[in-house]
């Protein structure tokens, strides 16, 4: 029963973060799954370990910085490309 529940429920954002990808998730429609795993990829291809977090924070902050703003810089300048009659507009109810 609890995984059945478990399906059919929905994430809600938490932290800032999990808040911005829940919300253009849902305005692009793409789920928030395939954003959060694209977003918390290492960059070293392993998965991140309890012990082995610190150290990859300590070298990847800089380069996840520095791939979050040219990925700002391309919206900017190219956003009007990003159109679609699937996107959502904001007056629906969840941007109200």
């Amino acid at each position: 029963a609890s995984a059945l529940r478990f399906n059919l429920s929905r994430a809600v954002a938490i932290d800032m973060e999990s808040a911005t990808i829940a919300a253009q998730g849902y305005r692009f429609r793409v789920p928030y799954g395939t954003l959060l795993c694209v977003s918390d990829k290492p960059l070293h291809g392993e998965i991140k370990l309890p012990g082995q977090a610190n150290r990859f924070y300590e070298g990847a902050i800089s380069e996840h910085l520095q791939i979050g703003i040219r990925a700002i810089d391309l919206l900017r300048a190219e956003g009007d490309r990003l159109h679609s009659r699937k996107l959502r507009t904001f007056n629906e109810p969840p941007f109200r």
